[in-house]
């Protein structure tokens, strides 16, 4: 399932980004079936990006030689990213509940602040800075597992340098989803390939032997 997530949540996050320039041709994003197949496939996408923050987390683990600090250190960035990723998924359910009640894009925006604070057990500033959690939790993992994995140290630097790329064009216009998508497939497909990375029970049975 992992290595699926690691094409499929990119896959749908560039389809996403490629239905958002279409719904907005006409100078409005929404509502209407283009935002909400769009944010369904955005869905869809946060989902699979939960599996690849556990494939992350699980490889630096069963690297040889990771010792506790390195354990304690990729827990803490997952469970960063996993939190900022439940925020995330919140923004994308919210959003096709707007957009399928809305009637216009005034609604929409009506609806929007309505929902902001739901569900209302959390400050809405956690709400608005959750997302942003995920990128960095994210990120977090991919530089830690660069540093620490074996082979090309250069092909496994090249992961988290794409995935903040494409991080910082998402965040800077939107409009560039489809780019920053392409740039984090990249980044996870470098991550994939690196020596060593392709079986994380495999390197954790050869450390057990080892030792």
């Amino acid at each position: 399932m992992t290595r699926i997530a690691y094409h499929l949540a990119p896959a749908l996050m560039l389809t996403y980004g490629a239905v958002r320039l279409i719904d907005g041709r006409d100078g409005q994003h929404g509502p209407g079936p283009a935002w909400t197949i769009g944010h369904l496939f955005f869905l869809g996408s946060l989902l699979l990006y939960g599996a690849v923050i556990a494939g992350v987390h699980a490889r630096i683990r069963a690297i040889a030689g990771g010792g506790r600090a390195q354990r304690i250190t990729a827990g803490v960035m997952a469970a960063v990213a996993a939190f900022g990723l439940v925020t995330f998924v919140r923004v994308a359910i919210i959003d096709i509940v707007v957009g399928l009640q809305a009637a216009d894009p005034a609604e929409k925006s009506m609806l929007g602040d309505r929902y902001a604070d739901v569900p209302a057990v959390l400050p809405q500033a956690v709400y608005e800075i959750g997302p942003a959690l995920f990128m960095v939790g994210l990120l977090a993992l991919l530089v830690q597992y660069a540093a620490v994995a074996p082979g090309r140290k250069a092909v496994a630097a090249l992961s988290p340098v794409l995935l903040l790329v494409a991080f910082a064009a998402i965040t800077a216009n939107l409009d560039l989803l489809p780019v920053g998508a392409g740039l984090i497939w990249g980044a996870l497909v470098l991550s994939a390939r690196e020596r060593g990375a392709s079986s994380p029970v495999r390197s954790e049975t050869r450390a057990r032997v080892a030792a």
